[in-house]
C-alpha cells in the first residue's frame, strides 16, 4: 500500500467512526466532520508537534477546533492517536460523558478548547498566537517555535467576531497563526450562497493575510499548503479547503449523497435511502 493510499484509509477510518458516532447518540453533525477528515488527518498525522508522553509540553504547537459541531472528526483523530477508546467514542453526546457533542477543554487528551458560539475558536488561536509571538520577543525564536493551527468553517467566517479577529491577526503579523477554512458552501439549513456572497479570500488578504485556495480533502494538496504556511514568516496564513458535505455518504443503491444539507446536523441513517461508506476502522481499542 503506497502512502496516498494510506492517508486515504486514514481519513477513511476518521469519517466512519465520526459517522458511527452520531448514528449511534442518533444526534450529531456527521456531514462537516467527514468532509474535513482528509485536513486533520494530515495535520495531526504530519504536522502538529506535540510530546505523547507529556500532553502539557508547553513546546506543543495548538489546534483550536473553531466549529465544536465538528467534535466526531477530533475525536475521531484523537483516538487514533490512542486517546479515546473505542468505547467513550460510543458514548458520544451522553451525559457525563468525555465526549460530549461539544469539545470541553482536556489538554490530557489533546483538546486545547472548549468551544462555544462560532468565530470564538478563531479568537482563542489568535490570542494564543499573540502569547506566543510575546514570548518569543522576551526568550528568542529558538526557544518559542510554537505554531498556533485553527480550524474554522463557513458559519464561523460568517460571524462578526471573526471580522475582528482576522483584522487584528493581519495587522500584527501573527505569522505563527495556520487557519484552515472548510468551505464546503453548506451551513445550518441552507447552502451558503443563499445568505453570503462575499469573497472571503479578498477579505483576510485586505486585511494582510498569506492566502492559499486548495482541494481540501487531497491529501496532497493539504500537505503542501501547510508547508509553504510553515514557511511564511510575516503574515497569518489562510487556507480555504474546498471540501465536500457528507464526503463518503452513499445511497443504498450505491450513488452518492454528498454535499447534501440534510447531513449537517443529523444522523446519516436519518436521511432516506441512506447508508454510510463501509471501511474498516483500525484503531486503538484502549488509551496508550
Amino acid at each position: 500500500m503506497n502512502d496516498k493510499k494510506l492517508m486515504n484509509l486514514a481519513a477513511d477510518n476518521i469519517r466512519i467512526l465520526a459517522a458511527s458516532m452520531v448514528e449511534k447518540a442518533n444526534s450529531g453533525h456527521p456531514g462537516g466532520a467527514m468532509g474535513g477528515a482528509d485536513f486533520i488527518n494530515v495535520l495531526f498525522s504530519e504536522f502538529l508537534v506535540y510530546d505523547p508522553e507529556n500532553p502539557f509540553w508547553e513546546g506543543r504547537d495548538r489546534f483550536f477546533l473553531d466549529p465544536g459541531h465538528m467534535s466526531p472528526m477530533l475525536y475521531a483523530a484523537l483516538a487514533l492517536q490512542g486517546k479515546f477508546t473505542i468505547s467513550e467514542l460510543q458514548q458520544f453526546r451522553q451525559w457525563d460523558s468525555p465526549t460530549p457533542g461539544h469539545p470541553e477543554r482536556d489538554v490530557a487528551r489533546g483538546i486545547e478548547n472548549t468551544s462555544g458560539p462560532l468565530g470564538q475558536g478563531h479568537a482563542f488561536g489568535a490570542g494564543a498566537a499573540i502569547a506566543e509571538k510575546f514570548l518569543e520577543a522576551r526568550l528568542g525564536k529558538e526557544v518559542m517555535q510554537h505554531t498556533i493551527y485553527i480550524y474554522i468553517s463557513d458559519g464561523g467566517v460568517q460571524e462578526e467576531i471573526s471580522q475582528g479577529v482576522g483584522r487584528i491577526a493581519g495587522n500584527l503579523g501573527l505569522s505563527n497563526i495556520v487557519m484552515f477554512y472548510d468551505s464546503n458552501d453548506i451551513q445550518l439549513s441552507t447552502e451558503c450562497g443563499v445568505v453570503m456572497n462575499e469573497d472571503t479570500a479578498a477579505k483576510y488578504k485586505a486585511w494582510g493575510w498569506n492566502v492559499m485556495t486548495i482541494d481540501g480533502n487531497n491529501a496532497d494538496e493539504i500537505r503542501d499548503a501547510l508547508n509553504k504556511a510553515k514557511q511564511e514568516t510575516q503574515r497569518p496564513t489562510l487556507i480555504i479547503g474546498n471540501t465536500v458535505m457528507g464526503k463518503g455518504a452513499l445511497k443504498a443503491d450505491g450513488s452518492n449523497f454528498e454535499h447534501n444539507i440534510g447531513t449537517h446536523g443529523a444522523p446519516l441513517g436519518a436521511m432516506p435511502t441512506l447508508t454510510p461508506y463501509v471501511i474498516s476502522a483500525v484503531i486503538p481499542t484502549t488509551r496508550l
